[in-house]
């Protein structure tokens, strides 16, 4: 017996839209192109059976959105299928998405009421069809069919193309050999926060289990954070000796593999809303052994992640296409960013701490945001990656069917495995339509949808022949988004979906020693400027250790600071210290360097990275505000000379040895120019300048700070100086009693002088 399908609407109107809403949220967190950009529909599929067995049935929600200014009346929905109909080619599949191909649907699947729609409101309607339908008992052949969506309300007519797509389930079909994939994501984060509490402790040398508050870079109270390592910014302090290639690295990673283990004092930490959202990626990640997780090593440290694994990528997921672009090692190791910090060996080091394991997993590089370039590609080799994950975009050739995505590329510093993504399933999988027109693609569902009738496709057009395709889900697919595609895919027997080692050892597509990527030119503006904010920032420790700081510390011995300073650091040791400020230099410059390692992730520029930035040049402004003018009262001078006093305070935990500088806005009122002082940590020094005036009147003198070399920092201080010049000693009695003489004499030749005779 067959039953007719089951339909129904809800009663009135949806004004939140909210069926849509949750089913779309995830392509609007996860696209980056303007809203704009993006059609708006009259259709979206909210929810839809990406694969149809015998016994599951066909399921679907539609939000129908009325989008006039008029009031649309009551219509219907209807949906049908072609059951016999074959997809020739990629174009036809891509043609019919975009609403064109006059493809005939006879085949009803069922029709739904759609209630009348108030302007600017939308109403959502579902279609429930059970699987001894006599539509989809018609299904003889496994494969996608166009499904088409037309809805009808008075004088207005859409239609709306996406695919359903049957399994070989239940069919009396052929069985051909399935189609391998490999289904791979990043598990990273950039969204990273910077304790002040600990910078201030960092900068004080004091212990923070004094103080129970920890404040973040933007401002919040961060309730709990477990401790971050150092090693990724410790393994670059010596940045002088960083050098090209995994051999020259050796040294440096063995520097690094000691010093992983240290705390920063929660210096570091993933926020709140990150470390929940890893959570939730987590839970669904283990849901599903066959995706292949690619983890960030310092993530994993940050987080304490325990996801199975089938590999590990470049440390805090390091943009080395962006550093191969700007082609500038000098800027990065200005930075703070050596190429010790972002080695194979370091990822692994970093990785085997966090986790206590002896293990070294295999080490991919992730594509960071420009593309993978013969420059790029060599130095992730000379780093010790062998294998790389590439976007489609590292091979513009188009060919008549899909391949597999592997490649081998010839690079001066020798052979690198490619694994490219296929070019539609990723696209779809990222969370975008494959083209503008494309309105079904516009939801997840829709996206969905495609995706499984789009692999399909590639199985049924070259049955035989074994491939292995590459999908990859992005830096913040959402544990939601994830579950659903890798369901469905798992429920897909045309797809064999393997693990990346099994990728990387297939026979490649190509052997090259050429890359065919994009002409168009990078623009790493955003990246340049934040490079040139670190090394400003950086550039001020430098400055503080070499010509501040009283026992300084020359470039040679800032280019040879131990990186397990900061390991060595105890907080007791604050009162016992030495005079020698290199290990807290250390350990200053390990936590400047770990800020520049995350403001320089593969993700592209964003307020993340400008996070960063400024909070590595706030802890430099804080280290050299340290040192600071106290303000002082204004100065009267009653003679031609004076003193004015002026006390610098230092509250470093080391001494300093500065030139105090002082200038007035007054020729008649002035000061000596320049003066040296030291001043003892913790404490206060007061120097004099020495007041001169020609006459009374008042001034203003600026007084600031210089270091050794006459570069000023940090804040001024302006002192107001008054003169009332007075007699004061003998010179002034002298000058009054010659003036007397001389009027005195005047007199006396006014009234005895000779007359003459016309008078």
């Amino acid at each position: 017996m067959l039953f007719a399908p089951t339909a129904w609407a809800d009663n009135g109107t949806d004004n939140s839209t909210d069926s849509a809403a949750n089913d779309t949220s995830q392509s609007q967190n996860q696209q980056t192109k303007s809203a704009d950009k993006q059609p708006t529909e009259t259709l979206t599929i909210a929810q839809i059976t990406p694969v149809v067995t015998a016994s599951s049935g066909f399921h679907m929600q539609v939000v129908v959105a009325n989008t006039t200014t008029t009031d649309a009346p009551s219509g219907t929905l209807d949906v049908s299928i072609n059951a016999l109909f074959t997809f020739a080619s990629r174009t036809d599949m891509q043609s019919w998405a975009e609403n064109g191909t006059g493809i005939p649907t006879p085949n009803p699947l069922g029709s739904v009421h759609v209630p009348a729609i108030a302007a600017g409101q939308s109403a959502t309607v579902s279609l429930d069809v059970q699987s001894d339908n006599q539509t989809l008992t018609q299904l003889r052949s496994w494969g996608p069919k166009p499904l088409r969506l037309s809805y009808t309300a008075g004088d207005t007519h859409t239609d709306l193309h996406s695919f359903l797509t049957r399994s070989s389930d239940g069919l009396q079909s052929a069985q051909t050999p399935a189609m391998n994939l490999t289904v791979a994501m990043p598990l990273t984060a950039n969204d990273w926060q910077v304790n002040n509490t600990a910078v201030k402790h960092l900068i004080e040398e004091t212990d923070s289990s004094d103080d129970g508050g920890t404040g973040s870079a933007d401002g919040s109270a961060q309730s709990e954070s477990k401790p971050e390592s150092q090693s990724d910014a410790q393994s670059g302090s010596n940045q002088s000796k960083s050098t090209q290639g995994s051999d020259a690295n050796t040294s440096s990673d063995a520097t690094a593999a000691q010093s992983s283990s240290t705390s920063s004092s929660n210096l570091l930490s993933l926020s709140e809303p990150s470390i929940a959202q890893a959570k939730t990626v987590e839970q669904a990640v283990a849901k599903h052994p066959k995706l292949q997780v690619v983890a960030d090593p310092v993530y994993v440290q940050e987080s304490g992640s325990t996801a199975a694994i089938a590999g590990i990528m470049q440390p805090a997921d390091f943009d080395i296409t962006a550093y191969a672009a700007i082609n500038d090692a000098s800027a990065y190791t200005n930075a703070g960013v050596s190429d010790a910090q972002w080695t194979a060996k370091n990822a692994q080091t970093i990785y085997a701490v966090a986790t206590k394991t002896a293990s070294n997993p295999q080490t991919y590089a992730w594509q960071g945001s420009d593309d993978w370039s013969m420059d790029a590609l060599a130095k992730a080799r000379a780093q010790g990656y062998s294998t790389v994950i590439a976007t489609a975009s590292f091979d513009n050739a188009q060919t008549d069917t899909v391949h597999t995505g592997t490649y081998t590329v010839n690079t001066s510093a020798g052979d690198i495995t490619v694994l490219k993504e296929q070019s539609e399933l990723s696209t779809l999988a990222h969370g975008y339509a494959t083209s503008k027109s494309a309105a079904a693609e516009t939801s997840d569902a829709g996206r969905l949808s495609r995706l499984i009738a789009q692999s399909a496709f590639y199985q049924m057009e070259q049955p035989y022949t074994t491939r292995n395709l590459l999908m990859t889900f992005t830096r913040s697919s959402s544990a939601e988004w994830i579950n659903q595609v890798m369901s469905a895919l798992e429920q897909s027997p045309w797809l064999n979906l393997t693990d990346l080692q099994t990728m990387a050892t297939a026979d490649p597509y190509t052997v090259s020693d050429s890359v065919n990527q994009n002409a168009a030119d990078q623009d790493t503006s955003a990246t340049r400027s934040i490079l040139d904010r670190l090394a400003a920032s950086r550039s001020g420790i430098t400055r503080l250790a070499s010509s501040i700081l009283k026992n300084g510390v020359t470039s040679d011995d800032i280019a040879s600071l131990d990186p397990q300073a900061l390991a060595r650091r105890d907080a007791d040791s604050t009162a016992n210290h030495s005079n020698d400020p290199k290990q807290w230099l250390s350990g200053i410059l390990a936590a400047h360097d770990s800020m520049a390692l995350r403001a320089l992730t593969g993700t592209a520029p964003s307020t993340s990275h400008e996070r960063m930035a400024d909070t590595a040049q706030q802890m430099t402004d804080t280290l050299l505000n340290s040192i600071s003018i106290t303000p002082s009262e204004s100065v009267s001078v009653f003679s031609e000379s004076a003193q004015m006093p002026v006390t610098v305070s230092n509250a470093l935990p080391y001494a300093v040895k500065v030139q105090v500088n002082s200038i007035t806005d007054s020729m008649q009122i002035v000061t000596s120019r320049t003066n040296t002082v030291s001043i003892p940590a913790h404490s206060e020094a007061q120097v004099a300048f020495t007041i001169r005036v020609s006459t009374s009147g008042s001034a203003t003198a600026r007084v600031s700070l210089a270091d050794r070399q006459g570069n000023a920092f940090g804040g001024t201080q302006n002192t107001a100086i008054t003169s009332v010049l007075r007699i004061s000693d003998a010179s002034g009695f002298i000058i009054i009693g010659f003036a007397a003489l001389l009027g005195v004499v005047g007199l006396w030749r006014q009234f005895n002088r000779k007359k003459d005779p016309d008078e």
